[in-house]
């Protein structure tokens, strides 16, 4: 629930404009999910369910995305929803480990953490970093580093989501910090580019993206989602690069 509420707030944010009529029904759905996750913050003071670290920094993550959405419609509830974003992320840093190692009979095979906890805190201190523009949170995510080399994007791996959202600052607003973003963000789109040398992605008979035979369609949206982002920021910036021998443009994108 957290994970969609993070990506229903960040096309929210950068496609609301072609939104229409339905960006009210957009900020309806992400206040519901927000209130929850408020409630799951706050309603007892010190706790957070269930409270390790891929829960609480992806909840994190969305209720910070979600300020975003709201920051000019709603800016008192825009507030309560970084500032408790904030808040829910120390706890994250403060208990820090995997859901589903506490929770092994209930959430495992099918909700285990496979990718571990590491790729929440980098998500979520990618989007306190978007919502805040602070020195401490830029910190955060340059010391959680790039080591990961994802090649595909899911509720359980955001460490492509994170790169792609960095990268925006690098590719929009010259940050050579966030040059390695940038670059992590053009290795994933190597990986995922059917016709790229790197690519590790494989289709259907039809012709759909198929990544895992559990629910293929989730990853296939979510990586359509960094793929059209990026080309965004790519065509904003003129930006190209090069998978092995193949020259990639937002056309190929």
């Amino acid at each position: 629930m957290a994970f969609t509420t993070t990506m229903l707030s960040w096309s929210t944010i950068e496609y609301g404009k072609r939104m229409g009529p339905q960006m009210k029904e957009a900020r309806a759905a992400i206040r519901y999910a927000a209130d929850y996750f408020l409630k799951c913050a706050t309603s007892t003071p010190g706790r957070l369910y269930n409270p390790v670290s891929d829960v609480a920094a992806e909840t994190a993550a969305a209720l910070a995305a979600a300020s975003i959405v709201f920051r000019k419609v709603d800016p008192s509830y825009s507030k309560l929803l970084l500032r408790t974003a904030q808040k829910v992320y120390q706890f994250a840093l403060q208990y820090q480990g995997s859901y589903s190692n506490s929770l092994v009979s209930a959430a495992c095979p099918f909700y285990c953490s496979y990718s571990g906890f590491k790729d929440e805190l980098l998500w979520g201190a990618a989007w306190l970093f978007r919502a805040t523009n602070a020195v401490y949170y830029y910190k955060l995510v340059k010391s959680l580093g790039v080591d990961d080399q994802p090649d595909i994007f899911s509720w359980d791996n955001k460490y492509a989501g994170a790169h792609v959202l960095l990268s925006k600052r690098a590719l929009l607003n010259g940050d050579k910090n966030f040059d390695q973003y940038r670059q992590e963000a053009d290795n994933f789109m190597c990986k995922v580019l059917l016709n790229s040398p790197p690519s590790t992605t494989q289709c259907t008979q039809g012709g759909l993206m198929f990544k895992l035979p559990e629910s293929n369609l989730q990853y296939v949206t979510a990586i359509t989602f960094l793929l059209t982002t990026y080309s965004k920021y790519m065509s904003a910036t003129k930006h190209t690069f090069n998978c092995g021998n193949v020259f990639i443009t937002t056309n190929t994108c």
